[in-house]
Formats: structure tokens, C-alpha cells, sequence
């Protein structure tokens, strides 16, 4: 484990950084300024995997962004930040034992701004490749048949496209913004490091939000990875041994992910809805079937 705690602004502090700063911004530029001496938080105690739990306001991606910035991990995508964040850093202390240089902070912007950039790079590639091709027709590159046999085994059209890939390259595979969002955090996250994951489970299908909560667990237990995450997912909050931090509590508590208001409102949805499900197995694999069919009859 690389990062021990997390000590925030304190009452008294936070009435000097008021007095400091209030002829610098308008009040609405003050945020994170007394938001979490107001929900009573004042230190975050970390474990392998803590989680940030919370609604829409809460300041679960707020905290990660002040622990971004104190141990001055790098970011993908640029975030927006209000003009006293740096000030309310200055006053925030961390105690870690040494970050590995592979600790990094992601974003499900940074998966968006990840699917935006190989869709450009494959949109120059085709304008480039459609220009070289045409090229190619009218004779303009002959020359490059030299780099063939001449045995006049090798088509015109294979020629083409080998000059057309060696000059522009080939493109990425796409793939749907949820595979897209899985591939990324597998590959970001590797081993013995320090990740701060911001809502990873944003473009994901259940099935993805499974894998990748395995993914995550195997990272912690047999790679030397601690983790820090802001979710809303049921899949990730029930990480094993994961520390949930519930930020809609006042003062914040720490909580198992069963007793959530969240997961608490999936139970009542499904309980409302249990006579539409025939559970038949138990055993890890959820048999369910449909209510059959009621054919109406009509009186005559």
C-alpha cells in the first residue's frame, strides 16, 4: 500500500483560506471551501481499495482530483477546476510511502478523449490513403514496383495497398465505447503502482463492469496495486474488501456496500419486480425465465 491518508482542510484553516482568497474570487469560485468540513470528514484512511461512494455533488471525484494533485500524478484529460482548489490543496496533507512512477489518476474522460483521438487518427488515415491511391492510378509512384520482385507474381492492386500502409499506416480497430472503456483500463493499469479511477464503470455494460471488477481484484491481490475509485456502480462497489467511504452521510462514514442506499434501491427494484423472474438455480448461475404467455379469450 503506497498512500496511508488523507488529512483535509480543518475549521480554523478554512476560515483563514476564506479571508485569503475572498478578494480573489467570487464565492462561487471558493469550492471545495467548507464542503467537507461541513459533512464533518476530515481524514480518509486508506486500504488496497478505497471507494469514494456518493450521489451526483458529493465530492467523490472532488477528492480524488485534491490526491491527483498533492502527489502530483499525471492526468490524461484536463479537468476543470474552480480558482480556491489550489488553495484548499495548499492546505491538505498526504502521507504515502514512496509513489511508483506508473501511479497515474483516469478519468472516463480520458477513455473519451482516447476513442476521440484513434477515430481522428483513422479519418487522416483514410483522406491520406484515398490521396496516395489516387496517385497510385495515374502512374504518378510507378517507381515503387522496384521494391518488388519482378516475377509479375505480385498484383498491381497488392502493390497498391503495401505502399498505401507503408506511407500512412494501417488503422485501429474501433470498437464499441464500452469494449473500448475495458481495453483502456486494462492497459493503463499494470502493476505495482498507485491508480485513482474516476466512475470507470461510465460507457460500460454489466457484463464489462464484472470484468473489469475482477480485473481490479486480481491487480490488488496479486500485482501490488492499490486503488482509490469514485463509483456509483453496484459491480465495483462490492470489490472484495474494498473501504467505501459514504460521502452522503453527515459526518461521512465508512459502510459495507450491501447496506448503500444505492444497492439498497436495486434490492427493493428487483424485490418489486420478483414475480416477473422464475429463479430455478442458486449455485452462481441465475437461471430466469419470463412468465408465460396469457392468451386472452373473447366472449362471443
Amino acid at each position: 500500500m503506497y498512500l496511508d491518508k488523507l488529512e483535509l482542510v480543518d475549521e480554523n484553516v478554512n476560515r483563514n483560506l476564506i479571508q485569503r482568497i475572498q478578494n480573489r474570487f467570487s464565492q462561487d469560485e471558493w469550492f471545495p471551501l467548507g464542503f467537507f468540513a461541513k459533512k464533518r470528514l476530515a481524514r480518509v484512511d486508506f486500504d488496497n481499495i478505497t471507494i469514494f461512494y456518493g450521489g451526483n455533488g458529493s465530492g467523490k471525484s472532488t477528492l480524488l482530483s485534491i490526491i491527483a494533485e498533492k502527489l502530483n500524478l499525471r492526468r490524461h484529460a484536463e479537468t476543470a477546476l474552480t480558482g480556491a482548489f489550489y488553495d484548499y490543496c495548499d492546505g491538505c496533507t498526504v502521507r504515502s510511502k514512496g509513489l511508483p512512477p506508473g501511479s497515474k489518476m483516469l478519468t472516463s474522460e480520458d477513455v473519451f478523449k482516447n476513442i476521440f483521438d484513434t477515430r481522428s487518427t483513422n479519418n487522416k488515415i483514410t483522406e491520406q490513403k484515398a490521396d496516395l491511391e489516387d496517385s497510385f492510378e495515374y502512374g504518378t509512384n510507378d517507381f515503387i514496383y522496384d521494391d518488388f520482385d519482378n516475377s509479375n507474381l505480385v498484383s498491381k492492386k497488392l502493390v497498391k495497398r503495401s505502399f498505401v500502409e507503408k506511407n500512412v499506416g494501417i488503422k485501429e480497430r474501433q470498437y464499441s465505447n464500452g469494449e473500448n472503456a475495458l481495453r483502456f483500463f486494462k492497459e493503463q493499469i499494470q502493476k505495482k503502482a498507485l491508480y485513482l479511477l474516476d466512475e470507470p464503470e461510465n460507457s460500460m455494460s454489466p457484463k464489462f463492469q464484472l470484468e473489469l471488477k475482477e480485473y481490479l481484484e486480481d491487480c490488488a491481490q496479486y500485482n501490488n496495486c492499490q486503488f482509490i475509485i469514485a463509483t456509483h456502480s453496484p459491480f465495483i462497489l462490492a470489490l472484495s474488501e474494498a473501504k467505501i467511504y459514504a460521502l452522503d452521510d453527515t459526518p461521512v462514514t465508512v459502510r459495507k456496500w450491501f447496506d448503500l442506499p444505492n444497492i439498497r434501491l436495486y434490492q427493493k427494484f428487483f424485490n418489486d419486480h420478483k414475480h416477473l423472474f422464475e429463479i430455478e438455480d442458486w449455485d452462481g448461475k441465475v437461471k430466469a425465465t419470463a412468465p408465460k404467455k396469457v392468451i386472452a379469450t373473447v366472449k362471443k
